[in-house]
């Protein structure tokens, strides 16, 4: 192919975003990954070996012009025209046998690259869920690496022409550049913008916390969210400036004052398995299924501002798994912290804990205990990430002592990993159950442990540092026990004292004080199952939830707000007010996944109380 100075300028131009576009996206796979797949590092080697090749496959070709000249076999150019010289010179220069064999090459090592970098992009989505949720980097490798690779085909099938009229080169190397970067533009919306349909909310100024400006009582029901497109409500939680709900496609974030929705996220055909705020309420992140630069399944995270709903972070989970729930005490589970991503990991036979930078998923700090320990639990608090593990030493002497495996609180500093404080923890015996929970108000944790059928335990509430706020509490675990929901703060916490088929709810505070209030049934549910409805103490009162099903397609909760009594006698259950609310089924209803338990979730808001129901459509604010 005789040379052509539009046609290397435009390979030129390509060459420019192709290549940017290729190293960023190499870059940031390995920052989350701490890997690129191979086809990466063949595309920057076979780059370098053409460059290098290129001026001696020139050289060769100008031996054979002096050669052929020598001979007088080459064509004399007219000296008065530019382009007679040109094309004189293009008669004389056809490629020979290393340009040929240089350019084969290149278009079987573009083949190899682009068929592994585009495949998964292309492929159909497959796995749990089918999740089609793949990181533009996937994308960035196989349009960079098309780009590179293309303007080395386009340069390696004939000789250079640098020269030429000057309007050719700037029409050749703006046609590139305008080609590759359209390219990347067009791949970055369809997967960063088109799928995501947001809106955000401007902040009041006014310094609100987690669990402050709950109502003293309630009364009656107040107002109705519903889902957008009449789906399911799969989650909700409380926030600082009113209550997040998680529907299948992402989140909303409501105003309990209102019932008016503040903000939104959504992306157009994927399924939100999972939500998680951070302890102050401050942040709140998303779990999607995904696919990674290899087309496997992978967990996507996606980090929002809680009270405004602005993104903060969209990157890979550090644990790329199956797209199933996250487990809060899972061994890899990844904690949302204001400041940090935290999660436990395991590798070359030890345990160690990392921190990921919110904002982009990068690896911040890693925090490694001596000593063979295993991973027990992780929880955060507003202060403190805190980690247990069971270690066969004493972590900070080295000193092995022949004690055993020595179970051990950690507390780390969030933003950097420091090391805090520790301290050992006994129980009766080493195959104890254990537990760590974060406070509702997110202020302390608690660790609690149970032997083999709970004939014995034990409790300790720490604060800040490590300090032990109490210990051995009587009743701690409230109703539904170690397994459920544990409701507690900073000020006490709720037990439940069954007796028969009814029970006294009691509200112990941490400073001595107790109130009670009575309860006609108890928590377990139909066939002794038991339910997740936790009930919310709020200053004059308890709110409970009891579902009936009346045969309808709407399905009526009846709440019970019962007036607190100071002291160990509860006041007469015909006190109580009781509010029957109808919630409307969702379309569909709910996925398969939800359908497993069933539960009404029951949350104190700013202003409210809120109530739902998987299968229901609708959230609803008592006042």
């Amino acid at each position: 192919m005789p040379p052509s100075p539009v046609r290397f300028w435009f390979a030129s131009g390509l060459l420019l975003p192709g290549a940017v576009t290729f190293a960023r996206a190499a870059v940031h796979v390995h920052a989350a990954t701490g890997s690129v797949p191979w086809p990466v590092h063949l595309v920057w080697v076979w780059g370098l070996f053409t460059v290098l090749a290129l001026p001696l496959v020139r050289l060769h070709e100008l031996e054979r012009l002096r050669a052929a000249a020598a001979r007088g076999e080459a064509p004399r150019a007219p000296r008065r025209s530019a382009r007679g010289r040109l094309l004189s010179l293009s008669r004389a220069l056809t490629p020979g046998r290393p340009r040929r064999v240089l350019a084969a090459t290149t278009f079987a090592v573009s083949a190899v690259v682009l068929t592994a970098l585009w495949w998964a992009p292309v492929s159909p989505a497959d796995g749990p869920g089918a999740p089609r949720f793949l990181d533009f980097s996937a994308y960035g490798l196989a349009l960079g690496a098309t780009g590179v690779l293309v303007a080395l085909c386009l340069i390696t099938l004939s000789p250079v022409a640098l020269r030429g009229p000057r309007r050719s080169r700037a029409v050749g190397a703006g046609a590139g550049l305008a080609t590759g970067a359209a390219a990347v533009a067009l791949a970055a919306a369809l997967t960063t913008v088109l799928p995501v349909e947001a809106t955000t909310a401007s902040t009041d100024g006014a310094d609100h916390d987690l669990g402050s400006e709950l109502p003293s009582t309630v009364e009656d029901v107040g107002w109705r969210w519903s889902t957008p497109d009449g789906g399911p409500v799969l989650e909700v939680a409380p926030a600082r400036t009113g209550v997040l709900v998680r529907s299948a496609e992402g989140v909303a974030l409501v105003d309990t004052s209102t019932g008016e929705e503040r903000w939104h996220y959504r992306r157009s055909g994927e399924h939100a398995v999972d939500m998680q705020t951070s302890p102050g309420g401050n942040s709140v992140m998303l779990t999607y299924p995904a696919r990674d630069v290899d087309g496997d399944p992978a967990q996507r995270l996606v980090v929002l501002e809680a009270d405004t709903g602005h993104e903060t972070g969209e990157y890979q989970s550090p644990r790329s798994a199956l797209p199933l729930h996250y487990q809060h005490q899972g061994e890899f589970t990844p904690l949302l912290h204001r400041d940090v991503l935290t999660t436990l990991r395991r590798s070359d036979g030890r345990t160690s804990v990392a921190g990921y930078v919110p904002e982009t998923g990068r690896e911040r700090w890693t925090y490694e205990p001596l000593g063979d320990c295993a991973r027990r639990g992780q929880d955060v608090t507003r202060h403190e990430v805190i980690v247990l593990l069971e270690c066969d030493m004493d972590i900070m002497t080295g000193e092995r002592g022949g004690r055993g495996a020595v179970r051990t609180l950690h507390g780390l500093v969030p933003s950097t990993g420091t090391w805090l404080w520790h301290t050992d923890v006994d129980m009766s015996s080493p195959g104890d159950d254990v537990w760590i929970h974060t406070s509702a108000d997110g202020h302390l944790f608690a660790f609690a442990w149970a032997s083999d059928g709970g004939t014995e335990s034990g409790n300790v509430l720490f604060g800040r540092n490590g300090e032990v706020v109490a210990r051995d509490l009587p009743g701690f675990g409230g109703p539904t026990g170690h397994e459920g929901d544990w409701l507690f703060t900073s000020d006490g916490y709720l037990t439940w004292d069954a007796d028969g088929d009814s029970g006294t709810y009691g509200w112990r505070g941490l400073d001595g004080g107790e109130r009670t209030a009575s309860a006609g049934e108890t928590p377990a549910g139909d066939g002794e199952r038991r339910e997740r409805i936790r009930p919310v103490p709020l200053e004059d009162a308890l709110v409970t939830a009891a579902p009936r099903t009346d045969g309808s397609a709407a399905e009526s909760i009846t709440l019970a707000v019962r007036p607190w009594t100071e002291g160990e006698e509860p006041a007469d259950d015909a006190e109580a007010t009781t509010v029957d609310v109808a919630l409307e089924p969702a379309a569909g209803g709910p996925p398969p996944d939800d359908r497993d338990e069933e539960w009404v979730s029951l949350h104190g808001v700013p202003g409210a109380v809120v109530l739902t129901r998987p299968g229901s459509s609708e959230v609803v604010g008592i006042v």
